[in-house]
């Protein structure tokens, strides 16, 4: 019991009580404190390593699990600085200037956790890009592995909610099936929603999108990292985080993910001049692909002068499941796993607060095998926003934006009950006929994203081209490559590729393994090659960057990686030139300049960070030292 007391704040002593009853008492809360379950570790990552293998953490909560070696966990990249330069006080603030690193996310395993418990290390590189920054945060959960085999739940699964620096996220593992008996939810579990305004009152604002003044509502949080109290307050919205209302007792606005949320009610006087917050921002063209997570939105403030004013909610968190299969076993009607956005609470005369957005789930899962008698219910909706209950008209809360649902392989539907609905704008008064806020965008169930396959474990590491004895030699390095195989790609334009062979993974765990390849007939002049990878059935195939190797004049061509790159790659060098100056410039297709600089490589290998970021595109890069010169082709995502 006394973890129990612990974890779910049991007073340490039942005085004034016969031992029956205090018996009887613990084992009620032993019941309840079963009933919900949470399973994760989380932690703030502060710092990467150059190498991309160790995360410096910080604010560490291993209250219901811990982190250890041989573990999963995942990396992901909560909030970037995504804003640029859309903070003036106009329409544009907030808007999306780069989605950068944002949503980013990587699974890995841990090599060890030091003494302090402040740096985790992991097996391999990550291959993702991740900020960190005054405006951005990135946090490393545990990847819970419930059982290597099957299992079956005996409590509900939430994850523990979002408090500005980890959080919001539930994440567990299955090795075969998962059998659901209990819930798995992140409701209300993710960006939180914004305060209501302090009591004032004045004339509509309809031209106030950000003001560090607390007589306006809250903006809800979102995918930005606000350090800024001008960019907090009032009706713009901060990226997908609905906006406050402003004066007249305006509404708050709903949160956005895969949709936009609904603005927030006109406020008191209004209807010409609408006060209330804009719509937290759609992110639904960065879901698609199944690389990127987000927790839904958080809805506007309220804003009033009665005191009768209400917060806006959270938006739904982050549900991820792995296993190999999903079945339901229960005695009730269904069983569910949610991670809808929350619903605002209403206000009297005074705005009402808008509702989070739905988060996001998703399923690396093979098969769902779901019985008729236990349905399956998966949602990510958007919540409601909040009622004026009021005769007069005031500011109504926006509705959230619908989630999104990220399946592997297809949406499973027999017996399965899959929703990404917006939701409902509140009332803006109670009398007959009164008009609502706005509801969340999108058609319902547009979010429920089907086939974006399962990420392979694998991890390229080096993939290179060196001409031996006029042949072309291919090397690569990888890891986590069980069932996995490399087809071997080339091409003599760059463009058109054609299959010359296949070279199986032999993986060995988590550790790196070195592997070859010989084109004995190469082309003369440039020759491209590239790695298609594919792994089990259902598996999402992925591509090697392209390395190329000159036939004729013995000079390889500079391979960089990652390719495609972000803010930043890396050029491996031949030995010859290894303590030698290097000039590196960067043109577009057209020759146009776009970045040159000068380097030094260390241990072969030159790391190039434009000044500014480059637009995404394809770009020719060139390195130069004295009389030696390498050419390659760089794409920007």
């Amino acid at each position: 019991m006394k973890q129990i007391y612990r974890l779910y704040g049991i007073p340490r002593r039942i005085q004034s009580t016969t031992l029956l009853t205090a018996l009887s008492f613990s084992l009620c809360l032993l019941l309840t404190a079963t009933s919900q379950a949470q399973v994760n570790a989380y932690a703030r990552v502060t710092a990467i390593n150059t190498a991309r293998t160790q995360l410096t953490i910080d604010n560490l909560n291993e209250t219901y699990h811990t982190f250890a070696a041989n573990e999963r966990v995942i990396v992901l990249q909560m909030q970037d600085n995504v804003i640029g330069t859309n903070t003036s006080n106009n329409a544009s603030f907030g808007n999306l200037s780069a989605i950068s690193n944002a949503g980013f996310y990587y699974m890995g395993v841990i090599s060890a956790i030091n003494t302090g418990r402040t740096i985790i290390t992991l097996t391999a590189a990550m291959p993702n890009t991740f900020t960190i920054g005054t405006n951005s945060n990135v946090q490393v959960v545990s990847l819970t592995t419930l059982s290597t085999g099957n299992y079956t739940t005996t409590a509900n699964i939430p994850a523990v909610a979002w408090n500005g620096i980890t959080g919001g996220v539930v994440a567990i593992e299955v090795g075969g099936t998962l059998t659901l008996k209990n819930n798995i939810t992140a409701d209300g579990q993710g960006f939180a929603g914004g305060n209501i305004s302090t009591v004032n009152d004045s004339a509509c604002a309809p031209g106030v999108y950000r003001i560090n003044s607390t007589r306006y509502g809250a903006k809800g949080q979102g995918i930005y990292l606000s350090t800024s109290t001008w960019y907090n307050y009032a009706r713009g919205h901060l990226l997908n985080g609905g906006g406050g209302g402003n004066f007249n007792n305006a509404g708050g606005a709903g949160g956005g993910n895969y949709s936009a949320g609904g603005d927030g009610g006109a406020g008191y006087t209004c209807s010409g001049t609408p006060s209330g917050g804009v719509g937290g921002i759609a992110l639904n063209t960065y879901l698609l692909a199944g690389t990127r997570l987000f927790m839904g939105g958080g809805g506007g403030g309220g804003q009033g002068n009665n005191s009768t004013q209400t917060a806006g909610a959270a938006g739904g968190g982050i549900v991820i499941i792995k296993a190999n299969a999903i079945t339901t076993s229960c005695s009730s009607s269904n069983v569910r796993i949610s991670a809808n956005g929350a619903t605002a609470a209403n206000s009297g005369g005074d705005g009402a607060g808008g509702a989070g957005a739905g988060g996001t789930i998703l399923f690396q899962v093979n098969s769902f095998t779901v019985p008729s008698t236990c349905p399956l219910q998966i949602q990510a909706n958007g919540g409601d926003g909040g009622n004026v209950i009021n005769t007069d008209t005031h500011g109504g809360g926006g509705g959230g934006g619908q989630g999104a649902v990220l399946f592997a392989n297809a949406a499973p539907t027999t017996n399965v009950t899959t929703t990404t609905t917006p939701g409902t704008g509140g009332l803006n008064s109670s009398a007959s006929g009164a008009t609502h806020a706005g509801s969340g965008a999108g058609t319902a169930n547009s979010g429920v994203i089907s086939g974006i396959g399962i990420i392979l474990p694998v991890h390229l590491i080096y993939f290179g081209a060196d001409k031996y004895d006029q042949k072309a030699l291919l090397r690569w390095t990888a890891s986590g490559e069980d069932n996995t195989v490399f087809t071997v790609l080339h091409a003599t334009d760059g463009i058109n590729f054609t299959t010359i062979g296949t070279v199986k993974g032999n993986s060995n765990g988590n550790a790196a393994t070195n592997y070859s390849f010989t084109d004995a007939n190469p082309a003369p002049g440039i020759n491209y090659y590239q790695l298609q990878i594919t792994g089990d059935p259902g598996t999402r195939t992925t591509y090697s960057s392209i390395v190329s190797v000159n036939i004729t004049d013995a000079q390889s061509v500079a391979v960089a990686y990652p390719n495609p790159a972000h803010d930043h790659f890396s050029i491996r060098v031949n030995n010859e030139y290894n303590n030698k100056a290097h000039q590196v410039t960067i043109t577009d297709l057209t020759g146009k300049l776009m970045y040159t600089n000068n380097y030094k490589p260390a241990n072969g290998i030159i790391t190039v960070t434009p000044a500014h970021f480059l637009k995404p595109g394809l770009y020719i890069f060139k390195i130069t030292s004295e009389g030696y010169e390498q050419t390659g082709k760089l794409m920007i995502r």
